[in-house]
């Protein structure tokens, strides 16, 4: 069974049709990264299956259930959201943001908690900031801070979803890979991870799966290997991209660069 699955969703929103008969199951023990270009519907997508949006059409279970028939804990116990938008704005420490991930959790006791927020933003790399007030933090440090809190929401359960919009913007390189690395070794804990992400070649080298949408339709679905290639990148991205082989990967991924004339 999926962890997670929409079937034939459609969204429209003022007078735009977002999302196209666009279907997504999502698995424990693999990380899914959703690629497409800006406007492509991931966003729209995420806020579906977080539901934050209803959808005009079309379905979401989560672990099976029809998530209108699961209350906002259940759903918060079963799955944890980073939206791409930061709207906090209150001088919490580090510490008590990523505490207030606990707030659904079914163990809430100070000891588990304790041991859970420490080992997230050891897991983030932001033990450094536990005492600093959030309002202080560079773009990277609050996103790297913000990941965090959606971790410790379902840290201790392994098999629970993960929604993320973006989770490696603002990110530094080096940042960028710590992060989708420990959202890979996360999935092959058990936890089905959903990544929207702008960097190919991030999917190309972390992700188990990838889906490509253009104008709120997917158009290529499945192992990262089957569907990054260049026809099926040029018809997401567009032709003014080039590519080139990763080698001794087979079956080949390919990575993207500019084209450069």
């Amino acid at each position: 069974m999926s962890a997670l699955e929409a079937t034939q969703l459609v969204v429209d929103r003022n007078g735009r049709r977002l999302l196209d008969q666009v279907s997504l199951a999502l698995s424990p023990g693999r990380l899914h990264a959703l690629l497409g270009s800006n406007g492509a519907g991931k966003s729209s997508l995420l806020r579906v299956l977080s539901g934050e949006w209803l959808a005009n059409g079309g379905a979401v279970q989560l672990g099976g259930t029809a998530l209108a028939q699961l209350s906002a804990l259940a759903q918060a116990q079963r799955r944890a959201v980073l939206p791409q938008q930061d709207v906090l704005a209150f001088g919490f420490t580090v510490t008590e943001l990523v505490g207030l991930g606990r707030l659904a959790a079914r163990d809430q006791s100070p000891a588990t908690t304790r041991s859970v927020v420490g080992a997230v933003l050891d897991a983030t790399d932001i033990s450094h900031l536990a005492k600093r007030p959030y309002t202080e933090l560079s773009g990277g440090e609050r996103r790297r801070a913000q990941l965090a809190r959606v971790l410790a929401q379902v840290w201790d359960h392994p098999g629970a979803v993960l929604l993320l919009d973006e989770p490696t913007h603002s990110l530094d390189l080096a940042h960028q890979h710590s992060v989708m690395a420990l959202l890979r070794r996360l999935a092959e804990q058990g936890f089905a991870v959903l990544a929207s992400l702008h960097e190919l070649n991030l999917a190309a080298a972390y992700a188990h799966d990838v889906s490509l949408l253009r104008h709120g339709r997917v158009l290529a679905s499945g192992a990262v290997g089957e569907v990054l290639h260049p026809a099926s990148l040029r018809a997401t991205f567009g032709e003014q991209l080039r590519f080139t082989a990763v080698p001794g990967v087979e079956p080949k991924l390919w990575l993207a660069h500019p084209e450069t004339g």
